[in-house]
C-alpha cells in the first residue's frame, strides 16, 4: 500500500512538473509576441511578392480511347487469358509510345518550335507564346548556337541592339561569350555563332525581351519527362494525358499535336501490310507491263508479217490450255518463293513487318494466313512494349513465349506447303510438256503464233490479276481506321492552374514566418543555462529560496525608504520576515550576503535589506566586507578612507570607522582602503573581536562580501555569521553556479542558508506573478493602495536591483 501511494505521488509530481514546464514555455512565447507578429507579417509579405511575380503554371489535359483490335484465325489469346498481367499489356504499350522520345521529337519538329521568347522580370522571367514582340526567320543554311539568351534592345523603328553575356562550351573549353552588336530589322544578322533575320511585330513599350534558339532534342526530352499519362479506370480502356507548362496555349497545342501524331503512328502501323502489298504489286506490275508491251508488239508484228490474224479452233484451245498452265505455274512458283522467304524471315522482326499477306500470291490456307497475321501482330506489340518495358519484364517474356509457339506452328505449316507446292509444280510442268508435244504437230507458222499469243495472254492475265489485288489492297488501306480515338482534346476548358497555389503559399509564408521566432526561442531556451524562475532554483538545490526581489524601476539607490509602499519594498519586507523565521535566537543576528559572481546585486540587496530592517525599530549596521572592489560607500555617498581594512590593521578605532547614514537606525562601516591581503585580515582575531563589539551595539549586523568564486573572503566571513544569503540574478546567473553554492554550504556546514532571487522582471516570460507583483495587481488593480510606485523610472537594462 505504501509503495502504491509513493508511486502515485511520484506520478502526480511528474505530471505537475510537465504541466508547469508547458505553462512556462507558453509564457515565454507570449513574452515575445511581437516577434511572431513581425515575422508572420514578413512571411506573408514575402509570400505575397512571390505570388505576384512568379509566372503561373497551367495543366492541360486530354483523354484517349484505346480500341484494341481482335485478330482473326487462330486465337492465341485464349491460351494466356489466365495471366493477371495480360489486361495491362494493351495500355502499357500505348503509354510507352506516347512517352517515347521519337514520337515527342517528331511533335516538336512538326510544331517548328526552334525559338523561345521570354520577357525579363525582376524575379522570374515570363515565357511568351503567341505574344512574341519579334519574329525570327531562318533558312536551312543558317547556323545558330542553341541555349544562349539573346537580349533585344530596339534603337528605333529600323535598328536594334543585341546583347549576349553567356558561357559556352567550345571544343571542350568554357568560353565567355560577351558582345554587343547592332542589327537592322528585316536584314540578316550574322556572327560566328548566329545567323537570322529579325522582324518587328508589335511595340515593346520599353520592356526587355530575349530569345533562345532551342535544341529540339533537349526540348523533346523536356516534354517527354513532363507528360503524365494514367489509366482513367482499371475497367476502361481510357488513358488521360496531362502536361504542365508556363504557357496554357503552348500546353494545349503540344498535347493536341501529340495526339494527332500518335494517331498517325497507329494508322501507319495498321496500313503497313497494305502498303507492303501495294509496293510488291507495283514492282511486279513494272516488269509485267514491260513484258506485256513487248509481247503485244511481237504479236502485232507477227500477224502483219505472216498475214495470220487468228488461229483455228483447235489451236485456240491449245493456247488457252497452255496459258492456264503457265499461269498456274507462275502462281505456284510465286507461292513457293513466298514460303521460302517466310521461313527465312520468321526470326527477323523488321522483315516480318514488310511481308505481304499470303492471299496476295493466291494462298488460301486459312491457318497460314492467321499465323502470319498473328506473328506480325506479336512483333508489333513487342516493339511497342519495348518503349516502356525491359526485356526481363514478365509481359515481354510472355510475348516471347507466345511468338515461339506461333513460329513453331508456322514452320511446320510452311514445310508441308513447300512440299505440296513442289509436287504441284512438277505436275504442271508435265502437263505443259504434254501440251508442247501436241503443239509440235501443228505447222511452223501456227506454232510460232501460238507461242507468241501464249506469252501475251499469260502476261495479260497476270497483269489483270495483279491489278485486282492492288485495288483490293487500296480499298483495305482506305478502309482502315485508327485503333485510338480522342475523346477529349486539350482545350482551354480542360485547363487547370496548378501553380502558384496562392492561398497555400500565403499559409506557408505565415507558417515559416511564425516558425522562425519559435525555433529561435526553442533553440535559445535549449542552450540558455541562466536562472529564470524560482522553480529553476528549486530543481537544483535543497537550499530554500527566502526572497524574491523585484526589478528596481525607481531612481533611488535605497528605494525602500523613498518608496516604502513600492513593490520592491514589499519584496524586501518578505525577505525580512523570512529571516526572522530562520533565526529566532537571542542576541544580535549576523547576516552574510554573498554572490557567486559579480553583478548579481548583493550590494544592492545588502543596503536595502539593512534599510528595511531598521523600519522595525532595530539598530542595524552594514559592513562593507568587499575590500577588493567596494561599491557600498558610493551608494551611501560616504568616503572610503577609513573603514574595515584600516581598523583591522590598527590605524583607526571603532568609533572612527562607524559612519551614520541618512537612514534612521542604520550605521555603516566602509571597506576602507583596499589592502593587499583582504582574506588574511578577515581571518584575524581583530575581525572576530570587531563582530563581538558590534553584537552589543546593534540588533542586526549585515556584511556585504566579495564574490565567492573569485576569492575566499566570503567563506571566511561565513564562519562568524548566523545566516548566509546567496544572491542570484534572474536571466543573469548561470545554473551551474547553484552547484557551487551547494558545495560551499556543504563544505562549510552553513546550516542557516537561503537564496535570494534578485531582479525579477514583471514582464520577462510572465514570471513576475508572485504575491506582490502580479496576482494582486491583476486582481485588484494597483492593490487598493497597498503597493504603489510613486515615481517610476524608465526601464534600464543595466540597473535592475543591483
Amino acid at each position: 500500500m505504501d509503495y502504491n501511494e509513493d508511486f502515485l505521488k511520484l506520478v502526480t509530481q511528474r505530471e505537475e512538473e510537465e504541466s508547469l514546464n508547458i505553462k512556462e514555455f507558453l509564457k515565454k512565447l507570449l513574452y515575445y509576441w511581437y516577434w511572431f507578429v513581425l515575422a508572420g507579417a514578413l512571411g506573408l509579405g514575402i509570400a505575397y511578392v512571390y505570388n505576384k511575380y512568379i509566372p503561373p503554371t497551367y495543366s492541360a489535359g486530354s483523354t484517349i480511347l484505346i480500341k484494341e483490335k481482335q485478330s482473326d484465325g487462330l486465337n492465341m489469346n485464349n491460351m494466356f487469358s489466365n495471366f493477371r498481367f495480360r489486361s495491362n499489356i494493351k495500355l502499357e504499350n500505348h503509354i510507352g509510345i506516347l512517352t517515347s522520345f521519337s514520337l515527342n521529337r517528331q511533335v516538336v519538329e512538326n510544331l517548328d518550335w526552334n525559338v523561345s521568347w521570354y520577357r525579363k522580370m525582376p524575379i522570374w522571367d515570363y515565357t511568351l507564346f503567341d505574344a512574341e514582340p519579334f519574329q525570327i526567320v531562318t533558312d536551312s543554311t543558317d547556323y545558330n548556337r542553341t541555349g544562349i539568351p539573346l537580349y533585344i534592345y530596339p534603337k528605333d523603328d529600323k535598328k536594334y541592339i543585341i546583347k549576349i553575356d553567356a558561357k559556352i562550351n567550345l571544343n571542350g573549353e568554357e568560353v565567355i561569350l560577351d558582345f554587343e552588336q547592332e542589327g537592322e530589322f528585316g536584314k540578316k544578322f550574322k556572327t560566328n555563332f548566329f545567323s537570322f533575320v529579325l522582324n518587328k511585330i508589335r511595340p515593346t513599350n520599353g520592356k526587355t525581351y530575349y530569345f533562345v534558339f532551342n535544341d529540339l532534342n533537349r526540348l523533346a526530352l523536356s516534354y517527354k519527362r513532363r507528360i503524365v499519362i494514367n489509366q482513367v479506370d482499371k475497367q476502361a480502356d481510357l488513358i488521360s494525358l496531362k502536361l504542365e507548362d508556363k504557357s496554357s496555349a503552348r500546353a494545349i497545342r503540344y498535347l493536341n499535336e501529340l495526339n494527332n501524331e500518335y494517331i498517325k503512328f497507329g494508322l501507319k502501323e495498321k496500313n503497313l501490310t497494305s502498303e507492303n502489298t501495294i509496293r510488291f504489286i507495283d514492282q511486279q506490275l513494272t516488269n509485267i507491263i514491260d513484258t506485256l508491251e513487248v509481247t503485244g508488239n511481237n504479236l502485232s508484228n507477227y500477224r502483219s508479217k505472216n498475214k495470220v490474224f487468228d488461229l483455228g479452233q483447235k489451236a485456240s484451245l491449245v493456247v488457252e490450255k497452255l496459258v492456264q498452265l503457265d499461269s498456274k505455274k507462275s502462281l505456284a512458283q510465286m507461292q513457293l518463293n513466298y514460303y521460302e522467304n517466310l521461313n527465312n524471315y520468321l526470326d527477323n522482326a523488321e522483315k516480318m513487318k514488310k511481308m505481304i499477306a499470303p492471299s496476295v500470291v493466291g494462298i488460301t490456307d486459312a491457318t497460314l494466313n492467321s499465323l502470319v497475321v498473328k506473328l506480325a501482330d506479336l512483333y508489333g506489340k513487342k516493339e511497342m512494349l519495348s518503349y516502356s518495358l525491359q526485356d526481363k519484364n514478365p509481359s515481354i517474356q510472355m510475348l516471347d513465349r507466345e511468338m515461339e509457339f506461333v513460329k513453331k506452328g508456322l514452320s511446320e505449316n510452311i514445310n508441308n506447303l513447300v512440299y505440296n507446292t513442289k509436287q504441284e509444280l512438277k505436275s504442271i510442268e508435265q502437263e505443259i510438256e504434254d501440251m508442247n508435244t501436241v503443239l509440235g504437230n501443228y505447222p511452223k507458222t501456227e506454232q510460232d503464233m501460238i507461242n507468241i499469243r501464249r506469252m501475251f495472254d499469260l502476261n495479260n492475265e497476270l497483269y489483270t490479276f495483279l491489278l485486282q489485288k492492288r485495288a483490293e489492297a487500296e480499298i483495305s488501306k482506305a478502309s482502315n481506321i485508327a485503333d485510338t480515338k480522342i475523346i477529349d482534346p486539350a482545350s482551354r476548358f480542360t485547363l487547370v492552374q496548378t501553380a502558384p497555389k496562392r492561398m497555400l503559399i500565403l499559409m506557408m509564408g505565415l507558417f515559416i514566418g511564425l516558425a522562425i521566432p519559435f525555433l529561435i526561442i526553442v533553440i535559445r531556451d535549449y542552450f540558455d543555462e541562466t536562472i529564470h524562475s524560482k522553480e529553476d532554483v528549486q530543481k537544483l538545490t535543497n537550499i530554500p529560496v527566502v526572497g524574491n526581489i523585484s526589478h528596481n524601476s525607481l531612481d533611488e539607490e535605497i528605494p525602500v525608504t523613498a518608496h516604502p509602499r513600492s513593490v520592491i519594498a514589499e519584496s524586501l519586507r518578505e525577505l525580512r520576515t523570512n529571516l526572522d523565521y530562520i533565526h529566532r535566537d537571542e542576541g544580535a543576528t549576523i547576516v552574510g550576503v554573498h554572490s557567486v559572481v559579480p553583478g548579481e546585486g548583493k550590494s544592492f540587496i545588502s543596503l536595502n535589506l539593512a534599510a528595511i530592517i531598521t523600519m522595525n525599530n532595530k539598530k542595524v549596521i552594514l559592513i562593507g566586507g568587499d575590500m577588493r572592489k567596494p561599491t557600498l560607500h558610493r551608494r551611501l555617498n560616504i568616503k572610503n578612507k577609513e573603514g574595515l581594512s584600516t581598523y583591522l590593521i590598527g590605524h583607526h578605532t571603532l568609533e572612527q570607522i562607524i559612519k551614520p547614514t541618512s537612514v534612521d537606525n542604520l550605521d555603516f562601516i566602509p571597506s576602507g582602503i583596499i589592502p593587499p591581503n583582504p582574506a588574511e585580515l578577515l581571518g584575524t582575531k581583530e575581525f572576530e573581536g570587531l563582530l563581538d563589539k558590534l553584537k552589543s551595539m546593534y540588533d542586526v549586523i549585515i556584511i556585504d562580501n566579495s564574490p565567492a568564486t573569485l576569492v575566499t573572503d566570503g567563506i571566511i566571513v561565513g564562519q562568524h555569521t548566523n545566516i548566509d544569503l546567496y544572491v542570484i540574478r534572474q536571466n543573469y546567473s548561470h545554473k551551474k553556479l547553484i552547484d557551487y553554492i551547494n558545495q560551499v554550504t556543504d563544505k562549510n556546514k552553513q546550516k542557516k542558508t537561503g537564496i535570494v532571487i534578485n531582479d525579477i522582471s514583471a514582464n520577462r516570460y510572465g514570471y513576475y506573478s508572485y504575491r506582490y507583483g502580479g496576482y494582486y495587481r491583476k486582481a485588484y488593480g494597483s492593490g487598493y493602495g497597498y503597493y504603489t510606485d510613486d515615481k517610476p523610472r524608465k526601464h534600464k537594462k543595466d540597473t535592475p536591483s543591483s
